[in-house]
């Protein structure tokens, strides 16, 4: 058999994993809708006070804050707090270890200067970590409105690191749950071995509902939303340049 042969046609536990992601995406509708709704009209009455959806997570789960940073059809007046030691970008070993200390994630709060009327995504899958319940009592004491991406069946299977014994979702004032499993992994290959994480997926259709729910919104209350147009598209690097003249002294990154 060639590779093409191999090629031709999609293994069962790739079948598996893909209606897996289909049918996630569908509970989320249905779950999580109310959640989904509220999360986005926080954001909205940021970005209409004057504020930054500012978004965070260590290890993988940063990806979810790069998904919607700096993006065609994103919003302007977001911050991707991309912390590199605890992000996974160089030594992610170091990293899965660094997320688990406890007092690092006031630090970051700090540093950003978080404060009123920002609004604050957290990402974690499993909530179990120091650092991203650190980081949300930290800006929840500064009166920033906090909202969590975790999966509630991974954060109940499985004991906090954290002193306090709390997980994520009881350290925020609003949870989504992402639905993936414990362990984040969706099918099991002919040997019983786990592959297929869903956080990622359906992390990314979580993030875009909000984004596309806030600027809805805003196009509602009369104030034309603050989005990115792509920059491979003629005309859109112009509009986007307006975008980041309005914010560029506010948003890292860029």
């Amino acid at each position: 058999m060639t590779s093409t042969d191999v090629g031709a046609t999609l293994s069962q536990p790739a079948v598996a994993f893909l209606a897996a992601a289909r049918n996630g995406v569908q509970e989320l509708e249905s779950r999580e809708a109310a959640n989904l709704a509220t999360a986005s009209a926080w954001m909205a009455d940021a970005i209409e006070a004057g504020g930054l959806i500012r978004i965070f997570g260590t290890g993988h789960s940063r990806l979810l804050a790069e998904e919607v940073f700096f993006r065609a059809g994103g919003l302007a007046p977001t911050d991707a707090i991309l912390e590199d030691a605890v992000s996974g970008y160089h030594d992610v070993t170091k990293s899965e270890l660094t997320e688990r200390l406890e007092g690092y994630g006031q630090l970051i709060v700090e540093h950003r200067r978080l404060a009123p009327p920002d609004v604050l995504i957290i990402v974690s899958q499993s909530g179990r970590n120091a650092v991203p319940i650190d980081v949300a009592d930290a800006a929840r004491a500064r009166g920033v409105r906090t909202i969590a991406i975790t999966s509630i069946a991974h954060a109940s299977g499985q004991p906090s690191r954290h002193s306090s014994g709390r997980h994520l979702h009881e350290a925020v004032d609003l949870v989504i749950d992402n639905g993936a499993p414990t362990g984040d992994c969706a099918v099991q290959l002919s040997n019983g071995v786990p592959v297929g994480p869903l956080s990622g997926v359906l992390g990314a259709a979580i993030m875009q509902t909000l984004v596309i729910g806030a600027a809805d919104l805003l196009v509602e209350r009369g104030v034309d939303p603050p989005v990115f147009r792509s920059g491979n598209v003629d005309g859109g690097r112009e509009v986007s340049q307006q975008l980041l003249d309005r914010y560029w002294d506010r948003i890292r990154g860029w």
